[in-house]
């Protein structure tokens, strides 16, 4: 049964990210252990959480973000945002499998939530804004080999992206078909499959200060409706703020027929990832109805 939605000032009030979780895990053996270790270690590449939490406002493209030359089209709500664990709400429910063969190992892990999805549709000056059910889930797996210079004596040598859809198949309507990350204009990653193993070394892209950071996505979105555009694309960052490391989300330009893109210069050094997040447009248009349809793909990056 899916959630109704809650009541919109007490769970503002009470929503907080660190409510405890489930796990289905079973036990694990040393090696197990060791491994699952070495996997969360990977702190940036495997959180399964991105963004602030709650209802928050959009970044203005300059002076964080470089404008494509392209007119931005899509316009979107200026407050809107999820709450993955709500207290007094469901918990979020985590699935591990480690499977160790000889000096080999992978790892699968899966997070479901139950939670809310918040936007303020009015074009007010009130801060009001209203829920809807969110039901969605995230899954990544990774490859270690036995390495006993490595932390844990495991290291890894493949991840694949953070991949979050909606819990059940039959609405995700939305999905992100490709991304590529361009860093000085030279094209240094392309994804078609957000399940396919990508190589730490040398796939993972690196970058270094200073360096802008082009990021293009193609969507596709079959839940129908009348609203034009059909799609909103955000793009999540944490290391575009000269400020500091803080998550920044800003509109990637619509380029038509279901191309997106936008560029952001690296500010930071650290291992991290960003998100391109993807929604319907009923998602943020419509305040209260049950209409939560989105993909995101976060991909990993080293800033050296």
């Amino acid at each position: 049964m899916r959630t109704s939605t809650l009541a919109l000032a007490g769970a503002i009030a009470v929503a907080l990210a660190g409510t405890a979780c489930s796990d289905s895990s079973t036990a694990l053996n040393t090696d197990q252990t060791q491994v699952l270790a070495a996997y969360e270690g990977l702190t940036g590449y495997t959180d399964y959480e991105f963004g602030d939490s709650g209802a928050i406002a959009s970044t203005p493209t300059a002076p964080l973000f470089l404008s494509s030359g392209v007119q931005d089209t899509a316009i979107a709500p200026l407050f809107w945002g999820r709450l993955r664990v709500v207290r007094g709400g469901p918990r979020p429910v985590f699935s591990r499998t480690v499977v160790v063969q000889g000096d080999s190992a992978w790892v699968t892990r899966g997070v479901t939530f139950e939670g809310i999805f918040l936007v303020d549709t009015s074009t007010d000056a009130v801060f009001n804004p209203t829920a809807k059910p969110l039901a969605d889930g995230v899954q990544q797996r990774a490859v270690f080999v036995r390495d006993p210079a490595a932390s844990r004596g495991w290291r890894a040598v493949a991840l694949t992206l953070l991949n979050w859809q909606n819990t059940d198949v039959s609405r995700r309507t939305v999905q992100i078909r490709n991304v590529a990350v361009y860093v000085n204009d030279s094209l240094r990653l392309a994804v078609d499959n957000p399940d396919s193993l990508i190589a730490i070394d040398p796939v993972i892209p690196r970058f270094r200060e200073g360096d802008t950071v082009k990021v293009t996505a193609h969507v596709d979105n079959s839940t129908g409706g009348t609203f034009s555009p059909t799609t909103f694309v955000f793009l999540h960052v944490r290391h575009a703020d000269p400020s500091g490391i803080r998550w920044r989300r800003v509109p990637m330009q619509d380029n038509g027929n279901g191309d997106f893109e936008r560029r952001w210069v690296v500010r930071h050094t650290g291992r991290d990832r960003f998100v391109v997040d993807a929604l319907d447009a009923a998602t943020l248009v419509l305040g209260t109805a049950d209409t939560y349809r989105s993909n995101e793909w976060g991909i990993p990056f080293r800033v050296q």
